[in-house]
């Protein structure tokens, strides 16, 4: 169960930094403006949820969003997509949009797998790069 905090001000850093715990600030605004301005000049692009029970007051939130944040969750916090879905952080929360097997390719140490030349197998890491996502022949 995430904390939740409120109320989140302009001036505390949980507004302007990116969080990564079981975190839910909260912040009023006064404008849709503020809330625009918020997105526009931030660093960070990861996820932003709305909570709304107005379709028609969210669709200029969404539109703007979606150039801004990789993940819009429409009421409800922030988490993890399932593993089929793309990975598709902004700004200074990404590296560009990637599926899980680009990331763990992104993100994995190189390891290098030997063997000695023979039919055998030669025939045994032909089948091995067929199925597996990571292994590639470099020779």
């Amino acid at each position: 169960i995430p904390a939740v905090l409120y109320p989140v001000t302009p001036d505390m850093d949980l507004y302007k930094d990116e969080q990564f715990g079981p975190i839910v600030p909260i912040a009023e605004y006064d404008s849709m403006e503020t809330v625009l301005e918020y997105a526009r000049e931030g660093i960070y692009g990861q996820q932003a949820s709305l909570f709304t029970a107005k379709g028609d007051d969210s669709s200029l939130l969404i539109d703007r969003f979606a150039n801004v944040f990789g993940k819009i969750n429409l009421n409800g916090s922030c988490g993890r997509s399932p593993d089929s879905l793309p990975f598709s952080g902004r700004r200074s929360s990404a590296m560009g949009v990637m599926s899980i097997t680009e990331a763990l390719r992104e993100f994995s140490v190189p390891t290098v797998i030997s063997y000695k030349e023979s039919n055998i197998a030669d025939t045994v890491v032909q089948s091995i790069e067929k199925g597996s996502s990571f292994m590639e022949s470099l020779v």
